[in-house]
């Protein structure tokens, strides 16, 4: 590698990264909330609800004797039994990740986060009522893996029909939708063999980083079992420990262009191409799809192209983020390992 384009590559493992001092980590675990137990929020006259960080939406319909129709509400409904429309708030744990409380979101949903931040992530389950509809069907919602059409119908074999239940996060600044957005899957019967089939019943980490700076963030459910332009699968899952980084001062990198990442997916290297508009450092991390740092290095950039060359070959298979800083700005990318 060009000595004059890599002046200095060091591979470190578990350095935190030096611009963190410049920001500030918030975990939302919703405790903080007063509830009775197996109880939830509802507020018929001042929908939208706050943290110390963010301003989470929600929406009541006053017709039809009021209901609540979209966004989040925060609960600690213990309820792993009861999987019909009566038992909208409770997850399939039957607890928060971390406390009492969590919040369930009925799609569409949106967080308005106070300041510019990333979002590092959050955890995700199945809501009682979604599992149940997923693995046993009901009036309404096909068993997944069920060609019938009959709900609860089981003369077709399980996975027998590729279905899935998707959560769709998308990122915003300013207004304007950021280019990445994430995909997490509820549910998913679409890989051949029925051991493959999955539906969420436990806390798992989705990682939002590669969002980049956002400052509100919606939320989109959709699914394999829809009729008449309608999704059958009931709309909702339950999410903790939203976690914010506030990045003080820290802006879109705006100091390189053009940039390139490949092969990916990646084998044993990654190469980045990027032009320069000046000499400066650049930091480059990788982290897996927890938000854990796996791999650093620093290098100065010459003005013009420049390429770093990263061994992913110590790396497990599986999703990773490259994120390059330099002084005041940073960039997320996604890459796949092999």
């Amino acid at each position: 590698m060009n000595k004059k384009i890599i002046k200095k590559f060091a591979l470190l493992f578990g350095i935190t990264v030096s611009l963190q001092s410049q920001a500030q980590v918030t975990v939302e675990n919703f405790d903080s909330f007063t509830l009775s137990p197996n109880t939830y929020y509802k507020n018929m006259t001042t929908p939208d609800w706050q943290t110390s960080r963010a301003t989470f939406r929600y929406s009541w319909d006053t017709a039809y004797g009021g209901y609540w129709r979209s966004g989040s509400s925060y609960t600690n409904v213990k309820d792993t039994v009861n999987g019909t429309y009566t038992n909208l708030y409770g997850n399939i744990t039957g607890s928060g990740f971390s406390g009492e409380n969590y919040v369930t979101v009925q799609d569409p949903a949106s967080i308005k986060i106070n300041n510019l931040s990333v979002l590092s992530g959050f955890f995700i389950t199945n809501t009682t009522f979604a599992w149940k509809a997923i693995k046993k069907g009901n009036s309404f919602s096909r068993r997944f893996g069920d060609t019938t059409g009959t709900g609860s119908g089981t003369s077709i074999a399980q996975g027998a029909y590729p279905d899935w239940f998707l959560l769709k996060i998308i990122g915003f600044r300013n207004g304007t939708r950021v280019n990445d957005s994430i995909n997490f899957y509820l549910a998913d019967y679409r890989p051949n063999g029925t051991l493959n089939d999955y539906v969420i019943k436990n806390w798992q980490f989705v990682n939002c980083t590669a969002l980049g700076i956002v400052d509100s963030v919606s939320f989109y459910l959709s699914s394999s079992d829809n009729s008449f332009g309608f999704m059958n699968t009931p709309a909702y899952f339950s999410m903790d420990n939203f976690t914010t980084n506030t990045t003080v001062g820290i802006h879109e990198l705006e100091t390189i262009s053009a940039i390139s990442v490949f092969p990916n997916p990646a084998n044993d290297n990654i190469c980045i191409s990027y032009t320069s508009q000046k000499e400066n450092t650049l930091g480059t991390t990788i982290v897996d799809i927890t938000g854990k740092e796996v791999m650093h290095a620093e290098q100065q950039n010459s003005a013009g192209p420049n390429v770093i060359k990263l061994q992913t070959s110590v790396l497990e298979a599986g999703v990773y983020f490259i994120e390059l800083k330099d002084a005041s700005s940073s960039k997320k990318i996604k890459f796949v390992k092999l």
